[in-house]
């Protein structure tokens, strides 16, 4: 196939196309007629990054589908997440690429969509109504205004609790940034580690740094100025924000610098860390583990002299694209209509323990729903994957290469806020999200 790019105008004429055509045949494949039923199954190709989301596919999720539609196979393949985006980009390119693929939001799926590679989905899905618009915009392009994902869920980030280490230091949850520092550090005089972080991968520091920082930094009145052009990250509440992370350091595990997200979900489970900030996802990620773990959440606490209150940091998961190449565009569709289902939401989000992006599905997890109450009650949005992913560097790489380096010695709180502005400067335009 011919890979010279195509004028935008024309890429759009003819993905809009092929969505129209598509969205056709999911309306005629629902009808009876006089045609001679498929008795060819077809095998329809699903990568992801996540391994839990391939167990919660493969775990009788999947099976759901394939009964009520016995002529189609879908067969679920993980990619390395470190090298996602790069397979992905290979794949969609070229032949031996999925037929649906999960891509991550916000500035992740535009980038994907502006090179042609994806099949917009506006006319391909039939129904969109019960999704969120946090969700259904994480899902949409800034260039054209087109939906190319079926979000698959919304996360917030909170921070996990070791109850029982707490119980048995006679600790509560802390309610102001002062107790959380005193909290930390009478966890640390027991001789247990206060705080992992998985503080060898960037992006996982900059969402930790998020739940620490974003209701410091001002949470969504700072993001709307930001966007409007009105404040940079070198703001004084940003650095303040970004100093957390260094205030932290003498209770983080050791060597966290190394420790990858793994490790640290297993350093929390077993018992040898107190606290962890991170996704909702990891409640899944510790039933997985078979770990016996009784834990909490909660959201970072603030202090009155902040002038903000505290924040529930959310953000659109992703969303299940369709490949502009798939060689099976109309089964393909028949499982993205599925897969934008509340049946399908209710098996999936329950067994990934997510958030769902749609209503008409019951949390069963109470530790999920605890979560969700905080997100619908003082939800946040998680402004470096909203805002700081539409180009080359990330904001959220470079923030945490720079706490890294304030872990290392090697920088400050100020001269990260810089880097970190400096890194996005050369892309980022608040004019671009202007509504």
């Amino acid at each position: 196939m011919n890979s010279t790019p195509q004028p935008r105008s024309l890429r759009r004429a003819v993905l809009g196309g092929l969505s129209l055509a598509l969205g056709s045949a999911v309306v005629l494949s629902g009808c009876s007629g006089n045609a001679e039923p498929a008795t060819e199954t077809v095998t329809l190709t699903m990568w992801t990054w996540s391994n839990e989301a391939r167990e919660a596919l493969e775990g009788g999720v999947l099976e759901v589908f394939e009964e009520a539609n016995p002529t189609i196979d879908v067969e679920v393949l993980v990619q390395p997440d470190k090298d996602y985006q790069t397979l992905l980009t290979t794949g969609l390119a070229g032949s031996g690429g999925p037929d649906v693929a999960a891509i991550r939001s916000y500035g992740v799926i535009s980038s994907f969509a502006e090179s042609g590679n994806l099949a917009p989905l506006d006319d391909v899905i039939t129904d969109w109504s019960g999704f969120s618009e946090v969700a259904l915009q994480g899902v949409t392009a800034r260039a054209d205004g087109l939906r190319y994902g079926v979000p698959q869920g919304v996360q917030t980030a909170q921070v996990y609790y070791n109850k029982a280490i707490f119980a048995d230091l006679g600790l509560n949850v802390p309610t102001s940034w002062d107790e959380f520092l005193e909290v930390s550090e009478a966890i640390k005089a027991s001789g247990v580690k206060p705080i992992v972080i998985p503080g060898a991968a960037a992006a996982q520091i900059a969402l930790a740094g998020e739940v620490i920082g974003n209701a410091r930094r001002g949470g969504n009145e700072f993001t709307a100025a930001f966007v409007a052009g009105d404040v940079t990250l070198t703001d004084p509440a940003s650095v303040a924000s970004i100093q957390f992370m260094a205030d932290i350091q003498p209770y983080l595990v050791d060597n966290v610098t190394s420790v990858t997200l793994d490790e640290a979900v297993t350093i929390f489970a077993t018992g040898m860390a107190a606290m962890f900030p991170s996704g909702t996802w990891q409640v899944a990620s510790f039933a997985n583990l078979g770990a016996d773990l009784d834990f909490g959440t909660f959201d970072m606490p603030v202090d009155k002299s902040w002038g903000h209150d505290p924040v529930t940091v959310a953000y659109a998961d992703g969303g299940w694209a369709l490949s502009a190449r798939s060689e099976h565009p109309e089964e393909a569709a028949t499982l993205l209509n599925w897969l934008a289902s509340p049946e399908f939401f209710q098996l999936y989000a329950n067994t990934m323990s997510t958030i769902p992006p749609r209503d008409g599905v019951t949390i069963e997890n109470p530790h999920v729903a605890e979560m969700y109450e905080r997100y619908l009650a003082t939800g946040s949005t998680y402004l470096g994957a909203a805002y700081l992913r539409y180009g080359t560097p990330w904001g959220t790489d470079v923030y945490g290469e720079q706490v890294q380096k304030i872990w290392l010695g090697e920088q400050t709180a100020q001269g990260a806020a810089e880097a970190i502005q400096s890194g996005i400067e050369a892309w980022f335009n608040p004019a671009d999200f202007a509504q």
